[in-house]
């Protein structure tokens, strides 16, 4: 009699056990895929969180500089929705067969600063007309921060008074920085805000092209209906006041 019931027992933990497993496979597979440039990453994990207790959606994230996920894309990457960090990669990714037509929208805009956290007095223009030496940026041809970056340099005519070290992308860039590896150089504003960074001069954005960072529907995705759901949630007036007290520009106040 013990034995049957241990087999009863041992019947219905693994009829709960494939259960859970099957649970699991449908949720991942209903799970919305996004790349995102990584200046906006740890935003997106918070915007992600928020969206799933309000609807129970998950939210897969992959993150690297922009260049990079958009020839990810272009190779046919598996993602549903492309969050890049500017406008241009956004509407290749549109205008060739990898992106839905009409679905781009912007969903923030990027400030750069340019940081020197080991910098005995405040730190202003006057510092960055005066800095020597190496300094910090993103690769202006994979991350548009590192573009505005070059922008702004060549708007100062500053591009020949420094030496180079390039992150792939903007994260990488901060960390050189944080590291003392470098001792100052150009960041995303956002990210000094969520490290609590000190010692910046917060560049104009009338040095450089405005970083608008825009997002677009993929064609290869299954869930467009879910997607733009999301992409509705992104431009909400909630989640913009949220995207704002992150250090951006959000896009109903953008200059």
């Amino acid at each position: 009699m013990v034995i049957k019931m241990t087999k009863k027992l041992f019947m219905k933990m693994t009829i709960c056990l494939l259960l859970l497993m099957l649970l699991y496979s449908f949720s991942v597979q209903a799970s919305i895929k996004v790349a995102v440039a990584s200046n906006f990453k740890t935003t997106l994990i918070e915007i992600a969180a928020l969206y799933e207790i309000e609807t129970g959606q998950k939210i897969l994230i992959s993150s690297a500089s922009t260049g990079i996920l958009y020839h990810q894309i272009q190779q046919g990457a598996p993602f549903d929705l492309f969050l890049s960090a500017d406008l241009k990669r956004a509407k290749l990714t549109e205008d060739s067969n990898k992106g839905v037509s009409g679905s781009r929208f912007t969903y923030a805009q990027g400030r750069i600063a340019f940081w020197a956290p080991k910098h005995a007095d405040f730190v202003n223009a006057d510092t960055l007309q005066k800095f020597k030496g190496r300094i910090a940026i993103a690769n202006p041809k994979l991350a548009p921060y590192g573009l505005a970056t070059e922008q702004t340099l060549n708007n100062l005519n500053l591009l020949q008074q420094f030496s180079y070290v390039q992150g792939a992308n903007i994260s990488q860039t901060y960390q050189f920085i944080d590291s003392g590896n470098v001792k100052a150089g150009f960041v995303a504003y956002s990210l000094l805000l969520e490290h609590q960074g000190r010692n910046f001069f917060l560049i104009p954005t009338s040095y450089h092209q405005p970083i608008l960072q825009q997002g677009v529907l993929l064609t290869g995705s299954k869930k467009s209906l879910e997607v733009y759901n999301f992409m509705d949630y992104l431009t909400s007036t909630t989640i913009q006041r949220l995207i704002r007290s992150k250090g951006y520009l959000t896009i109903k106040y953008v200059n």
